[in-house]
Protein backbone atom coordinates (compact mmCIF):
# COMPACT_ATOMS: atom_id res chain seq x y z
CA UNK A 1 0.00 0.00 0.00
CA UNK A 2 1.53 3.45 -1.07
CA UNK A 3 1.91 6.38 1.66
CA UNK A 4 -1.13 7.97 -0.46
CA UNK A 5 -3.08 5.16 0.31
CA UNK A 6 -2.24 4.60 4.14
CA UNK A 7 -3.09 8.25 5.10
CA UNK A 8 -6.41 8.16 3.26
CA UNK A 9 -6.89 4.71 5.09
CA UNK A 10 -6.32 6.78 8.41
CA UNK A 11 -8.19 9.25 7.74
CA UNK A 12 -11.48 7.19 6.93
CA UNK A 13 -11.19 5.17 10.21
CA UNK A 14 -10.46 8.77 12.13
CA UNK A 15 -13.42 9.95 10.59
CA UNK A 16 -15.33 6.80 11.11
CA UNK A 17 -14.48 6.66 14.91
CA UNK A 18 -15.36 10.30 15.22
CA UNK A 19 -18.79 9.42 13.67
CA UNK A 20 -19.28 6.26 16.17
CA UNK A 21 -18.45 8.72 19.23
CA UNK A 22 -21.19 10.95 18.00
CA UNK A 23 -23.90 8.13 18.42
CA UNK A 24 -23.01 7.05 21.75
CA UNK A 25 -23.36 10.93 22.26
CA UNK A 26 -26.63 11.62 20.91
CA UNK A 27 -28.37 8.30 21.31
CA UNK A 28 -27.00 7.56 25.49
CA UNK A 29 -30.56 7.59 26.51
CA UNK A 30 -31.12 4.51 23.62
CA UNK A 31 -31.36 1.41 24.58
CA UNK A 32 -28.58 -0.58 23.92
CA UNK A 33 -29.50 -3.02 20.49
CA UNK A 34 -30.68 0.80 19.52
CA UNK A 35 -27.10 2.04 19.54
CA UNK A 36 -25.65 -0.90 18.16
CA UNK A 37 -28.06 -1.14 15.70
CA UNK A 38 -26.92 2.81 14.88
CA UNK A 39 -23.18 1.83 15.46
CA UNK A 40 -23.31 -1.28 12.68
CA UNK A 41 -25.19 1.24 10.29
CA UNK A 42 -22.44 3.44 10.23
CA UNK A 43 -19.79 1.04 9.66
CA UNK A 44 -20.92 -0.86 7.08
CA UNK A 45 -21.65 2.51 5.09
CA UNK A 46 -17.88 2.92 5.82
CA UNK A 47 -16.87 -0.66 4.79
CA UNK A 48 -18.45 0.17 1.34
CA UNK A 49 -15.66 2.94 0.65
CA UNK A 50 -13.15 0.75 1.26
CA UNK A 51 -11.82 -1.74 -1.29
CA UNK A 52 -11.57 -4.96 0.04
CA UNK A 53 -8.13 -5.95 0.75
CA UNK A 54 -8.36 -2.77 3.26
CA UNK A 55 -11.22 -3.71 5.23
CA UNK A 56 -9.67 -6.03 7.40
CA UNK A 57 -6.55 -3.45 8.33
CA UNK A 58 -9.23 -0.62 8.84
CA UNK A 59 -11.66 -2.85 11.30
CA UNK A 60 -8.11 -3.17 13.23
CA UNK A 61 -7.71 0.65 13.05
CA UNK A 62 -11.02 0.92 13.82
CA UNK A 63 -11.00 -0.92 16.95
CA UNK A 64 -7.83 0.95 18.46
CA UNK A 65 -9.72 4.36 18.04
CA UNK A 66 -12.91 3.07 19.10
CA UNK A 67 -12.31 0.15 21.45
CA UNK A 68 -15.41 -0.22 23.25
CA UNK A 69 -17.44 -1.14 20.31
CA UNK A 70 -17.93 -5.34 21.09
CA UNK A 71 -19.33 -6.39 17.35
CA UNK A 72 -19.03 -5.30 14.17
CA UNK A 73 -21.64 -7.39 12.58
CA UNK A 74 -25.05 -6.41 11.76
CA UNK A 75 -28.36 -6.70 14.07
CA UNK A 76 -31.24 -7.60 13.27
CA UNK A 77 -33.72 -4.67 13.92
CA UNK A 78 -36.49 -6.27 16.27
CA UNK A 79 -36.83 -9.95 17.25
CA UNK A 80 -39.27 -12.48 17.05
CA UNK A 81 -42.83 -10.96 14.85
CA UNK A 82 -41.91 -8.44 12.34
CA UNK A 83 -42.85 -4.82 13.96
CA UNK A 84 -42.33 -1.17 12.28
CA UNK A 85 -38.48 -0.40 11.01
CA UNK A 86 -36.36 2.06 13.21
CA UNK A 87 -35.50 5.13 10.90
CA UNK A 88 -31.65 4.58 10.08
CA UNK A 89 -28.95 6.65 11.44
CA UNK A 90 -28.81 8.52 8.35
CA UNK A 91 -32.97 9.09 8.55
CA UNK A 92 -32.15 10.45 12.21
CA UNK A 93 -29.26 12.52 11.18
CA UNK A 94 -31.07 14.35 8.31
CA UNK A 95 -34.68 14.88 9.78
CA UNK A 96 -34.11 18.45 10.80
CA UNK A 97 -31.48 21.54 10.44
CA UNK A 98 -32.38 22.64 14.14
CA UNK A 99 -31.48 19.13 15.62
CA UNK A 100 -28.63 18.80 13.72
CA UNK A 101 -26.92 22.17 14.93
CA UNK A 102 -28.15 20.61 18.09
CA UNK A 103 -26.10 17.20 17.76
CA UNK A 104 -22.99 19.17 16.70
CA UNK A 105 -22.81 21.27 19.55
CA UNK A 106 -23.78 18.39 22.08
CA UNK A 107 -21.03 16.00 20.86
CA UNK A 108 -18.42 18.54 19.31
CA UNK A 109 -16.87 18.77 23.02
CA UNK A 110 -16.05 15.27 23.05
CA UNK A 111 -14.21 15.06 19.79
CA UNK A 112 -11.02 14.46 19.61
CA UNK A 113 -8.34 17.72 18.30
CA UNK A 114 -8.07 15.46 15.50
CA UNK A 115 -11.61 15.46 14.98
CA UNK A 116 -12.54 18.75 15.77
CA UNK A 117 -10.03 19.85 12.90
CA UNK A 118 -11.64 18.06 10.45
CA UNK A 119 -15.74 19.02 11.43
CA UNK A 120 -14.26 22.65 11.17
CA UNK A 121 -13.00 21.67 7.93
CA UNK A 122 -15.69 20.27 6.48
CA UNK A 123 -17.57 23.76 7.53
CA UNK A 124 -15.27 26.01 5.83
CA UNK A 125 -15.44 23.74 2.67
CA UNK A 126 -19.42 24.32 3.04
CA UNK A 127 -19.12 27.86 3.26
CA UNK A 128 -20.48 27.74 7.17
CA UNK A 129 -18.17 28.66 9.41
CA UNK A 130 -14.85 30.96 9.78
CA UNK A 131 -11.94 30.11 11.62
CA UNK A 132 -10.30 33.03 13.21
CA UNK A 133 -9.95 35.95 16.08
CA UNK A 134 -14.12 37.04 14.71
CA UNK A 135 -16.41 34.23 13.75
CA UNK A 136 -18.61 36.03 10.78
CA UNK A 137 -21.15 33.26 9.75
CA UNK A 138 -24.39 33.18 11.25
CA UNK A 139 -26.67 35.71 12.25
CA UNK A 140 -24.82 39.17 12.16
CA UNK A 141 -23.12 39.97 15.26
CA UNK A 142 -24.64 42.16 17.92
CA UNK A 143 -21.43 44.48 18.41
CA UNK A 144 -21.57 44.94 14.34
CA UNK A 145 -25.21 46.09 14.67
CA UNK A 146 -24.45 47.92 17.96
CA UNK A 147 -22.45 50.24 15.45
CA UNK A 148 -24.51 50.21 12.84
CA UNK A 149 -27.43 51.50 14.63
CA UNK A 150 -25.20 54.55 16.22
CA UNK A 151 -23.77 55.50 12.95
CA UNK A 152 -27.34 55.29 11.12
CA UNK A 153 -29.46 56.01 14.06
CA UNK A 154 -32.78 54.16 12.93
CA UNK A 155 -36.27 55.75 13.93
CA UNK A 156 -38.51 53.14 15.00
CA UNK A 157 -37.51 50.41 17.50
CA UNK A 158 -37.32 47.44 15.68
CA UNK A 159 -33.67 48.36 15.29
CA UNK A 160 -31.78 46.96 11.84
CA UNK A 161 -33.31 44.18 9.62
CA UNK A 162 -30.02 41.81 8.61
CA UNK A 163 -31.45 41.53 5.22
CA UNK A 164 -32.05 45.07 4.56
CA UNK A 165 -27.90 45.60 6.07
CA UNK A 166 -26.90 42.95 3.44
CA UNK A 167 -28.50 44.66 1.12
CA UNK A 168 -27.00 48.41 1.88
CA UNK A 169 -23.71 46.48 2.16
CA UNK A 170 -23.91 45.35 -1.41
CA UNK A 171 -24.64 48.94 -2.61
CA UNK A 172 -21.52 50.15 -0.64
CA UNK A 173 -19.14 47.50 -1.77
CA UNK A 174 -20.20 47.91 -5.58
CA UNK A 175 -20.16 52.18 -4.62
CA UNK A 176 -16.46 51.19 -3.36
CA UNK A 177 -14.93 48.94 -6.02
CA UNK A 178 -16.17 51.43 -8.68
CA UNK A 179 -14.51 54.62 -7.53
CA UNK A 180 -11.56 53.32 -6.38
CA UNK A 181 -9.94 52.93 -9.77
CA UNK A 182 -11.43 55.99 -10.72
CA UNK A 183 -9.89 57.96 -7.99
CA UNK A 184 -6.51 56.92 -8.42
CA UNK A 185 -6.15 56.83 -12.15
CA UNK A 186 -7.71 60.43 -11.80
CA UNK A 187 -4.86 61.16 -9.91
CA UNK A 188 -2.22 59.03 -11.87
CA UNK A 189 -2.98 61.61 -14.81
CA UNK A 190 -2.63 64.83 -12.29
CA UNK A 191 0.55 63.78 -11.35
CA UNK A 192 2.17 60.94 -12.96
CA UNK A 193 6.01 60.87 -11.68
CA UNK A 194 4.21 61.36 -7.66
CA UNK A 195 5.05 58.61 -5.41
CA UNK A 196 1.51 58.40 -3.79
CA UNK A 197 0.48 55.37 -4.71
CA UNK A 198 -2.74 52.79 -3.55
CA UNK A 199 -1.16 49.95 -1.62
CA UNK A 200 -3.04 47.53 -3.70
CA UNK A 201 -6.69 46.43 -4.95
CA UNK A 202 -9.26 47.61 -2.71
CA UNK A 203 -11.56 44.88 -3.91
CA UNK A 204 -8.92 41.67 -3.74
CA UNK A 205 -8.64 43.23 -0.08
CA UNK A 206 -12.89 43.11 0.61
CA UNK A 207 -12.90 40.19 -1.40
CA UNK A 208 -10.27 37.90 0.46
CA UNK A 209 -11.72 39.19 3.81
CA UNK A 210 -15.58 38.21 2.83
CA UNK A 211 -14.74 34.63 1.84
CA UNK A 212 -15.48 31.51 4.02
CA UNK A 213 -12.22 30.98 5.11
CA UNK A 214 -10.69 34.52 4.22
CA UNK A 215 -7.15 35.28 5.28
CA UNK A 216 -7.28 39.10 5.28
CA UNK A 217 -8.48 40.64 8.22
CA UNK A 218 -11.40 43.72 9.00
CA UNK A 219 -8.17 45.80 9.86
CA UNK A 220 -6.96 45.24 6.52
CA UNK A 221 -9.95 46.37 4.92
CA UNK A 222 -10.35 49.01 7.35
CA UNK A 223 -6.74 50.46 6.37
CA UNK A 224 -7.60 49.94 2.63
CA UNK A 225 -10.63 51.98 3.04
CA UNK A 226 -9.02 54.77 4.58
CA UNK A 227 -6.59 55.17 2.33
CA UNK A 228 -9.27 55.67 -0.22
CA UNK A 229 -11.21 58.34 1.93
CA UNK A 230 -7.93 60.12 2.29
CA UNK A 231 -6.97 60.58 -1.68
CA UNK A 232 -11.14 61.55 -2.14
CA UNK A 233 -10.96 63.71 1.00
CA UNK A 234 -7.03 65.46 -0.72
CA UNK A 235 -8.45 65.70 -4.36
CA UNK A 236 -11.86 67.30 -3.08
CA UNK A 237 -10.12 69.46 -0.99
CA UNK A 238 -7.63 70.55 -3.75
CA UNK A 239 -9.69 70.92 -5.90
CA UNK A 240 -11.60 73.76 -3.75
CA UNK A 241 -8.29 75.28 -2.84
CA UNK A 242 -7.10 75.60 -6.52
CA UNK A 243 -9.02 77.58 -7.67
CA UNK A 244 -8.98 80.27 -5.19
CA UNK A 245 -5.27 80.08 -5.36
CA UNK A 246 -4.87 80.69 -8.71
CA UNK A 247 -7.49 83.51 -8.84
CA UNK A 248 -5.42 85.31 -6.01
CA UNK A 249 -1.74 84.82 -7.86
CA UNK A 250 -2.98 85.73 -11.31
CA UNK A 251 -4.96 89.19 -9.89
CA UNK A 252 -2.09 90.38 -7.75
CA UNK A 253 0.10 89.65 -10.84
CA UNK A 254 -1.82 91.73 -13.35
CA UNK A 255 -3.28 94.09 -10.65
CA UNK A 256 -2.33 98.31 -11.58
CA UNK A 257 -0.20 98.44 -8.58
CA UNK A 258 1.97 95.14 -9.17
CA UNK A 259 2.71 96.41 -13.23
CA UNK A 260 3.40 100.03 -12.36
CA UNK A 261 5.80 98.46 -9.78
CA UNK A 262 7.34 96.47 -12.96
CA UNK A 263 7.43 99.66 -14.58
CA UNK A 264 8.96 101.45 -12.54
CA UNK A 265 12.04 98.94 -12.47
CA UNK A 266 12.58 99.59 -16.29
CA UNK A 267 14.58 101.78 -17.63
CA UNK A 268 13.00 105.46 -18.24
CA UNK A 269 11.97 106.05 -21.80
CA UNK A 270 11.55 109.96 -22.71
CA UNK A 271 9.18 109.66 -25.47
CA UNK A 272 6.74 107.13 -23.89
CA UNK A 273 4.29 107.89 -20.71
CA UNK A 274 4.44 106.31 -17.87
CA UNK A 275 0.75 105.13 -18.72
CA UNK A 276 1.73 104.27 -22.34
CA UNK A 277 4.15 101.60 -20.46
CA UNK A 278 1.80 100.03 -17.87
CA UNK A 279 -0.65 99.05 -21.13
CA UNK A 280 2.14 98.11 -22.66
CA UNK A 281 3.48 95.82 -19.67
CA UNK A 282 -0.34 94.54 -18.83
CA UNK A 283 -0.42 93.29 -22.77
CA UNK A 284 3.06 91.55 -22.32
CA UNK A 285 2.06 89.69 -19.04
CA UNK A 286 -1.46 88.98 -20.32
CA UNK A 287 -0.07 87.33 -24.04
CA UNK A 288 1.78 84.72 -21.59
CA UNK A 289 -1.96 82.98 -20.17
CA UNK A 290 -2.56 80.40 -22.47
CA UNK A 291 -5.07 77.74 -22.10
CA UNK A 292 -1.76 75.35 -22.03
CA UNK A 293 -0.44 77.18 -18.87
CA UNK A 294 -3.44 77.80 -17.36
CA UNK A 295 -4.34 74.14 -17.14
CA UNK A 296 -0.52 73.65 -16.14
CA UNK A 297 -0.74 76.29 -13.19
CA UNK A 298 -4.39 74.75 -12.22
CA UNK A 299 -3.11 71.28 -12.03
CA UNK A 300 0.43 72.11 -9.97
CA UNK A 301 -1.75 73.47 -7.52
CA UNK A 302 -3.74 70.35 -7.02
CA UNK A 303 -1.04 68.36 -7.28
CA UNK A 304 0.76 70.36 -4.42
CA UNK A 305 -2.38 70.52 -2.41
CA UNK A 306 -3.02 67.25 -2.54
CA UNK A 307 0.87 65.86 -1.73
CA UNK A 308 0.83 68.01 1.40
CA UNK A 309 -2.21 67.06 2.88
CA UNK A 310 -1.52 63.41 2.00
CA UNK A 311 1.61 63.62 3.79
CA UNK A 312 -0.38 65.45 6.56
CA UNK A 313 -3.04 62.56 7.02
CA UNK A 314 -0.29 59.77 6.56
CA UNK A 315 1.34 61.00 9.41
CA UNK A 316 -1.58 61.22 11.56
Amino acid sequence: MSATDNEKLRAQITATANRLRMIQVDFADESDQTRQEYLCEVIENALKEIVPDERAEFLEGLKTRFPTLADFGALPVSQGQETTKRPTYGQVMSDDPATLVQMLTKKFPVLSEEGRESVVRGLQQGGIAIRGSQDYSGALPEELLDQLKAMLQPDNQAGLEPARVAALAALLTDFVIKIEPLVWNTWRKLSPHSKIRPSGNIKDVMKKFASAGGDETQEAVGEKLKELNQIITALITAVGRAGDQFAKHHLSKLSPSEISALVRLEPKGVLVGHEVKCWRKYQQLAGELTEASIEAQIRDAVVDCVESLMKISRRG
